[in-house]
């Protein structure tokens, strides 16, 4: 069954491992450095742990982005071995649910054919589960591994306390328990919604394990209860340490909603999951979806309504879970594994993916209402009996198929926002993402310049997720005409960016570097001390200034900055190297800045600047016999064009440290002119 499991899923998911990267795969993989290991020294691995994009020294999701920095260790930049790790975690997350169902409905008191045919009925659910296309978003959405790694291990945690909670040995059952604390510290460390688990057991313990004359089952129920309790009450905290009630009438931080509007959305957003769930065709299913905002009960019409259902089945489940275990089970399952990301936590409002755990039993009572009927009209009603039979290769074939059509619009970047375009068109989003593809992944021409500019343009227009992502979006503007090299009409964007919001830090940077390439070397200083001021210490931060520092001729507050920008660098500190080099080297310190000259050429081995930063700083050190070796190097190397040209433009080459090439000169010269001879 397992095989049969790992085939079904291989087929439906065939088309998936080539797509590319998209939306938080680039802030969180692609260009988060902490992650992008080239050793497993114990250093580099540490740093994966605390890999928050765009602020890195933070500890976050420290299992996911170890797992990524693991991948990018082997496969580099490459999206295939992240979507083959990716769909391994799917097939193994879709086993152990397998094996969980089974252990539930041999443990549930319920008819003795249902507990007889307990395998097919678990093998059923999760295979609905497992190839339902609304998880292509957690599976095939390579950064959406969080969610799908904290499920694998939410769900064998859960099995493996079910599994102690049976055992007779005593051994065993500590084994059991052990795994099952591992596992759920280790879903938590891969996303924080796997804190669920601890409700989720309650449930568990109520609905299957209970007995009222069990030796552990009293005490069991009480300890998770008491648990259960204290996970709220940790909510509650929450709520008040981020005086999130203070938000419940006015916007929270940069989204367009309060808190109060949020929670009166959520239960409509639930609702429609679910239909997403039983009807996934891929022409409902997107990754930007438009849903309309719940301002009061009466606004849109369908709020209230949609609060009712959903109390309803909370209380149906609650009054219902003796008579009908797997229903109600289900029901609360879903709900609970849903108050992190669909409760008060000012997250965006829908996305698929956070469907992945809270449905995996969902298709359980449908599996076993299936099997249930079957039984029925085996004898009786042949007919409706031979339907019901050919019902099931209908439905996983329409499932299968709905997947592999859904990964289809995974196939590019761009064919996923063109998809999400026909389907959310109100939305800023896919006409942003699509500016920006037309803007620096298309040939550069006046025609995709105009497309890419039209479609930003039109997305400002447009209902955003963040009151900060219209700045945004005029902010690339500013980097597309930056790409295209007009940066006065760059310079213009990022500063009508900060005219929406002057705390944008994203485009007051790219302001401070568009300035250092026109030369206007104080203006740029100026606007990245402004960001350094409001406590963004990243590091990348201080680097700009160092640069900007050299050019304005000011050495040791450079070789300060250098020294900052390594100090809060927690992995691949060697990346700034070069430009720590150069600031020693212009504030005096010539031995030191020779080291970690020669450590960025170890790690950019024959580049040109750094070897023409080598021959500046052993001739200013007077140590001519070593700067000719450098200069031997260099024309060995590369081709006399090639460095004659360097030559010409480095004086107003403003997008790296500056090189003396009055004193590296002669020694190039010498090397030449030996270098010819020598031919």
């Amino acid at each position: 069954m397992k095989l049969y499991l790992t085939l079904l899923v291989l087929i439906a998911y065939s088309n998936s491992f080539d797509t590319t990267w998209a939306l938080d795969d680039f802030p969180n993989i692609l260009n988060n450095f902490p992650i992008h290991i080239n050793s497993f020294l114990p250093e580099a691995l540490k740093g994966s742990f605390f890999a928050k994009p765009f602020t890195e020294g933070n500890l976050y999701r420290p299992v996911s982005n170890f797992s990524f920095a693991l991948n990018w260790y082997f496969c580099g930049n490459n999206p295939i071995g992240f979507h083959i790790v990716n769909i391994f975690i799917h097939i193994c997350t879709t086993i152990i649910l397998f094996s969980s169902s089974t252990l539930l409905l041999q443990t549930a008191r319920v008819e003795p054919t249902i507990q007889k045919n307990a395998r097919e009925i678990a093998l059923l659910a999760s295979i609905f589960w497992a190839i339902n296309p609304i998880q292509t978003q957690a599976v095939t959405y390579i950064v959406q591994r969080m969610a799908s790694m904290a499920a694998m291990f939410f769900i064998l945690s859960l099995y493996s306390y079910i599994k102690a909670r049976h055992a007779h040995r005593k051994s065993e059952r500590i084994l059991f328990f052990l795994l099952s604390l591992v596992t759920f510290l280790l879903a938590c460390g891969c996303k924080e919604n796997g804190i669920t688990l601890i409700p989720t057991i309650l449930i568990v313990e109520y609905f299957f394990l209970y007995k009222s004359n069990g030796k552990y089952s009293k005490t069991a129920l009480k300890i998770w209860l008491f648990l259960t309790i204290c996970f709220f009450i940790a909510g509650i905290y929450y709520i008040i340490s981020h005086n999130l009630l203070y938000y419940l009438n006015q916007p929270i931080g940069s989204r367009p909603f309060s808190i109060g509007e949020r929670l009166l959305t959520q239960p409509s957003i639930l609702l429609f999951y679910l239909s997403l769930l039983f009807f996934p065709s891929p022409e409902r299913l997107t990754i930007d979806h438009s849903f309309p905002l719940s301002t009061s009960l009466w606004h849109p019409w369908t709020t209230l309504p949609a609060i009712i259902i959903l109390f309803s089945l909370i209380i149906f489940a609650l009054l219902q879970g003796r008579k009908k275990p797997f229903l109600c089970f289900a029901i609360l399952f879903f709900l609970v594994n849903h108050i992190v990301e669909s409760s008060f936590i000012p997250l965006e409002m829908i996305f698929e993916h956070r469907n992945y755990l809270p449905s995996m039993f969902l298709f359980l009572p449908v599996a076993t209402g299936l099997c249930s009927a079957i039984e029925k009209t085996r004898q009786s009603k042949r007919l409706i009996h031979t339907a019901l039979l050919f019902s099931i290769p209908v439905i996983l074939m329409t499932l299968g198929l709905g997947t592999y059509s859904r990964n289809k619009a995974w196939a590019s970047e761009e064919s996923l926002w063109i998809d999400a375009l026909h389907k959310a068109s109100t939305n800023a989003r896919p006409y942003a993402k699509l500016g920006e593809i037309y803007g620096w992944q298309k040939e550069k021409n006046p025609k995709n310049l105009r497309t890419a500019v039209t479609l930003l343009e039109k997305a400002i227009l447009l209902e955003s997720p963040r009151k900060s992502f219209k700045a945004a979006i005029v902010g690339n503007i500013g980097k597309i005409y930056a790409n295209y090299g007009l940066l006065d009409l760059a310079i213009l964007n990022y500063q009508r960016s900060l005219d929406i919001n002057p705390n944008f830090i994203t485009s007051r940077f790219d302001l401070a570097n568009a300035l250092a390439l026109q030369g206007r070397f104080t203006e740029a200083l100026d606007q990245v001390n402004k960001i350094i001021a409001k406590n963004d210490l990243q590091s990348r931060f201080f680097n700009l200034k160092t640069l900007l520092l050299l050019w304005l001729d000011r050495p040791k507050e450079a070789a300060i900055a250098s020294s900052q920008t390594i100090r809060r660098t927690m992995v691949n500190k060697e990346r700034y190297f070069y430009n720590c080099g150069v600031s020693l080297t212009r504030a005096g310190s010539l031995s030191q800045g020779h080291w970690f000259l020669r450590q960025a050429l170890k790690l950019f081995p024959g580049d040109r600047r750094v070897l023409y930063s080598l021959i500046e700083n052993r001739t200013l050190a007077n140590d001519f016999t070593i700067a000719k070796n450098y200069a031997s190097q260099l024309v060995s190397l590369h081709s006399l064009p090639a460095i004659k040209a360097d030559l010409e433009t480095l004086p107003k080459e403003y997008s790296s440290v500056p090189v003396n090439v009055p004193i590296i000169t002669p020694f190039i010269d010498e090397a030449t002119r030996e270098a010819l001879t020598a031919h």
